[in-house]
């Protein structure tokens, strides 16, 4: 079961990691290249504490929605 990350974001644009390779999560470091998976791109307006998706299931990507419980 992949849990999500669970980050503290500041307000602003983001690009989150989807494909799972990257050293900074949740952030994109460019590990993905190859992958055919690119990184989310998320605006906050305030900064708020996220769940990340890490289970690749969730139908509310990039944030997690529970669905790696069913897993």
């Amino acid at each position: 079961m992949s849990k999500p990350v669970i980050a503290q974001l500041p307000a602003g644009s983001h690009h989150v990691c989807m494909c799972g390779k990257s050293k900074n999560k949740p952030y994109c470091d460019g590990s993905h290249k190859g992958s055919g998976i690119t990184p989310a791109a998320v605006e906050l307006n305030k900064p708020e504490q996220v769940a990340i998706c890490a289970c690749g299931k969730s139908n509310t990507a990039p944030f997690c929605d529970g669905s790696h419980k069913n897993l």
